[in-house]
């Protein structure tokens, strides 16, 4: 059980609050679409360190005062909350304690033992359509980027100390099964019905492995019999195949040594697509990581000059999934000049994606 003294001994200790701890005024019950946030707040804390979520006090350490909530309502929301919108469902328990200061409600969330959790954007009845992944970072919670999810699935534990060890593949690829889905795909007439559940179990293969250094030459062939099968049989299909498959090309060119197979096979498939105006984060990223694109600023800067929003997007996606090498300061000095010049009526939607990256560059590390 914590104490009220331990809450003001962490309360104290300001450098730790980003990476374990979480304030929020009793205020956030009332906003809208207050369980989505406390949802992927959780899912941050879960796929990181753990933490706690103290609700109750405000970000400058003051406390609200005596309850405004029903505490057993919330406990219950909680409870709802960890089942309804996160998968897999984590380890957290609920406290409530009644300070000399005020009432405080705190969520100790448990560090991930397995798989890392996900945020549940859509789900339809028992199947979830779409998810995020979150994890802490220093300055709150942020969106996971393929290289780390890849990490995040394949680490390891240890149970004494806790501590991040380094991170090992578990589950060895299924090479057998990937073959036989591809051979289906090339000889049999599937639907998207069918092609559907056999490309996301193929992707989920390939994230065992895609991160490796060393890939034997098995491992290699099926990678190359995956990029040419997708590139003749699948590629021109419905947006939901396609978004299957250029997922799945992604985790190949993240990982430097697949790149070029990957530029020899798929490159003028996928520049095809993105000529014909398909210019989705996955297909920008390829095409940036195969050499299309020689510098993300330049292009983000072009796209700003021609006001074209579904490229911005595009190329925002890009950037939040790649390591950046250019001089960050210079780069939002020169976008922050650019949002001055632009018309803060007509140019909102525009002016609204650039500051979203103006903030993601200010607490990039």
């Amino acid at each position: 059980m914590t104490t009220c003294k331990e809450i003001l001994k962490i309360l104290e200790k300001r450098e730790i609050e980003s990476v374990i701890l979480e304030l929020k005024s009793s205020e956030i019950l009332q906003e809208k679409g207050w369980k989505d946030e406390l949802a992927k707040e959780f899912v941050a804390f879960a796929n990181r360190n753990g933490g706690k979520l103290i609700i109750g006090v405000k970000n400058d350490g003051t406390f609200n005062g005596e309850i405004d909530y029903d505490v057993d309502k919330l406990k219950g929301d909680i409870n709802n909350i960890v089942r309804d919108k996160i998968s897999p469902i984590i380890d957290y328990d609920f406290e409530f304690i009644r300070c000399e200061r005020g009432d405080i409600s705190i969520i100790n969330i448990k560090r991930k033992k397995d798989i890392p959790h996900a945020y549940i954007v859509n789900r339809k009845s028992h199947e979830i359509k779409s998810r995020t992944y979150y994890k802490r970072t220093p300055h709150g919670k942020s969106l996971v980027t393929d290289r780390e999810l890849i990490d995040l699935f394949n680490e390891e534990f240890n149970d004494e100390s806790m501590d991040l060890i380094e991170p090992k593949v578990k589950l060895k690829i299924d090479i057998t099964l990937i073959r036989e889905y591809l051979k289906m795909i090339r000889e049999s007439p599937l639907s998207p019905l069918s092609l559907v559940p056999m490309l996301n179990r193929i992707h989920i293969e390939f994230m065992k492995m895609s991160h490796k250094e060393d890939m034997s030459e098995e491992e290699l062939d099926i990678i190359k019999d995956y990029a040419t099968t997708i590139n003749n049989f699948t590629l021109g299909k419905k947006p939901v195949i396609r978004k299957i498959v250029t997922g799945t090309i992604r985790l190949f060119v993240l990982n430097p040594n697949l790149v070029s197979l990957i530029k020899e096979i798929n490159y003028t498939s996928i520049e095809i697509l993105y000529d014909l105006g398909i210019k989705t984060n996955d297909i920008g990223l390829i095409l940036y990581k195969c050499g299309k694109f020689e510098s993300i600023s330049k292009e983000i800067y072009k796209t700003i000059d021609d006001k074209d929003i579904y490229s911005l997007k595009m190329f925002k996606g890009v950037l939040y999934s790649i390591k950046i090498v250019e001089d960050k300061y210079l780069f939002m000095k020169k976008l922050r000049l650019k949002n001055e010049n632009l018309d803060k009526i007509s140019d909102i939607n525009l002016i609204e994606i650039i500051t979203t990256i103006i903030n993601y560059l200010e607490t990039y590390d």
